[in-house]
C-alpha cells in the first residue's frame, strides 16, 4: 500500500505537499490514537458545521461556505461514532454496550424532546409553520421529530453484527455495504426524497449513511495507520470537493451527488486528519470551545434547529446577524442546561452518564 501511495502522489506533484502536511508529526501515531485524542474537538467541529448549515438567517459569505459543505459534519460525526463503538464493543458485554447506548441517548432525547413538545403545544397558535418544517409532534417527546435519531439508534443496534465480517472481511464487507448503498442511491432515495417520515424514509436515509459509520469502524479495528492510508484517501476527498462544488455551481445532477457521497465516504479518513492537524495549531482558547461544543453535541444536535426557526418565524425584520448570534447563544445556553439536568438525574438514580467525554477517555486508554 505505501508502494502505491508514493506511485500517486509522483503522478500527481500537487498531492505531495498535502500528503507531506497530512502525515506531518503522525507517521508513528495509530489513527485511533490521534482521533480519540481529539475527538471531542472533532464532535465540536462537526456539530458547528451542522449547525451553520441550518442557518438561514444569512446566506452572505463565510455563511454560505456552510450550506454546501456544513452537511458533512453529519458525516464527521457517525464516523466518530463508528470509532468509538468499536471500543464500547471491544470493552463490553452486548448487554452493558446496549445499556451505554440506552444511557447515552434516551435521557438527552427525552428532556429536549420534551421541552421542544411542550413548547410547541403551548405556543402552537404562534408557531404553526414548525410543524411543516419540523415534523413536531407526539413523536417529538422521544425527539423522533429528528431523522438522525432513527439512524443512530438503528446504527448502534446493528453495530454488533457489523463487527465481526468488518473485522475479519474488511474489503469484502465494505464492498458490500457500498453496494447496499448504490442500489439505495438508485432506488429508495431518489422516491423518497426529503420525505423520511415513514418506515421506508428512515431506511434510505440510514442507508445513505451506513458506508461512512463503518469506514469509521473499520478504522478503529485496525484497518490501517496514518501513513499508509491518507494519501489515497485525501485524493478521495479532493474528488468529493470538486463534485460538491460543481453540482452546487454548475451542474447539479443527481448522478453527481452519488458520485460526491461515494468519494466522501472513501475521503473521510483524510478529512477527520486534516481536521486533527488544524486542531493541533489552534490557539487553546478555541479548542477548549470546540471541546466544550463536543461535550454538548447530542444535546446541540436535538435542540438547535428548534431555536433556530422559532427565532426566525418570530423575529423575521430584526437585523439577521443579531438573531444568528442570539439563536446560537440560546442553543448553546439551553445545551448546558439540558446537559447538567441529564447528568445530574443519571447520578441521582445512581446511573453512570456515557457522556462525551467519559467515552473520550474511554476510547484514550483503551487504544
Amino acid at each position: 500500500m505505501a508502494t502505491g501511495a508514493i506511485s500517486l502522489t509522483n503522478l500527481y506533484p500537487p498531492l505531495k505537499k498535502i500528503c507531506n502536511f497530512a502525515t506531518m508529526n503522525s507517521i508513528d501515531t495509530s489513527y485511533t490514537v490521534q482521533t480519540s485524542q481529539h475527538r471531542s474537538a472533532l464532535m465540536g467541529i462537526s456539530i458547528l458545521s451542522i449547525m451553520m448549515c441550518h442557518q438561514y438567517f444569512t446566506s452572505t459569505f463565510p455563511f454560505n461556505f456552510f450550506h454546501i459543505f456544513g452537511y458533512w459534519g453529519v458525516d464527521i460525526f457517525l464516523f466518530l461514532s463508528g470509532m468509538g463503538l468499536v471500543n464500547s464493543l471491544n470493552k463490553n458485554t452486548i448487554s452493558t454496550y446496549y445499556k451505554h447506548r440506552i444511557v447515552r441517548l434516551a435521557p438527552s432525547c427525552i428532556l429536549c424532546g420534551s421541552i421542544k413538545f411542550i413548547i410547541f403545544t403551548a405556543l402552537g397558535s404562534t408557531l404553526v409553520a414548525l410543524k411543516e418544517c419540523l415534523h413536531l409532534g407526539v413523536w417529538s417527546v422521544m425527539s423522533l421529530d429528528l431523522w438522525f435519531i432513527h439512524s443512530i439508534i438503528i446504527l448502534y443496534i446493528i453495530s454488533p453484527v457489523l463487527y465481526k465480517p468488518l473485522s475479519k472481511l474488511s474489503y469484502f464487507s465494505l464492498i458490500v455495504i457500498l453496494s447496499i448503498f448504490l442500489i439505495n442511491e438508485l432506488t429508495l432515495r431518489p422516491e423518497v426524497g426529503y420525505n423520511w417520515m415513514t418506515p421506508i424514509g428512515v431506511t434510505a436515509w440510514t442507508i445513505e449513511r451506513l458506508p461512512v459509520f463503518s469506514v469509521g469502524m473499520m478504522m478503529s479495528i485496525g484497518f490501517g495507520t496514518i501513513y499508509h492510508k491518507i494519501p489515497q484517501s485525501l485524493v478521495f476527498l479532493l474528488l468529493a470537493i470538486g463534485l460538491k462544488i460543481l453540482n452546487k455551481t454548475y451542474c447539479p445532477l443527481y448522478g453527481i451527488e452519488t458520485c460526491q457521497k461515494l468519494c466522501l465516504i472513501l475521503g473521510m479518513p483524510a478529512l477527520i486528519h486534516l481536521c486533527i492537524i488544524m486542531l493541533k495549531n489552534v490557539p487553546k482558547t478555541l479548542y477548549r470551545a470546540l471541546d466544550f461544543l463536543g461535550n454538548h453535541s447530542l444535546e446541540l444536535y436535538l435542540v438547535h434547529e428548534f431555536i433556530f426557526f422559532s427565532i426566525k418565524i418570530s423575529y423575521e425584520s430584526v437585523n439577521p446577524y443579531c438573531l444568528l448570534s442570539f439563536s446560537f447563544i440560546l442553543s448553546f445556553l439551553a445545551a448546558y442546561i439540558c446537559k447538567l439536568i441529564t447528568n445530574k438525574t443519571c447520578h441521582l438514580l445512581r446511573i453512570t452518564p456515557a457522556s462525551s467525554k467519559s467515552e473520550n477517555n474511554i476510547n484514550r486508554h483503551s487504544c
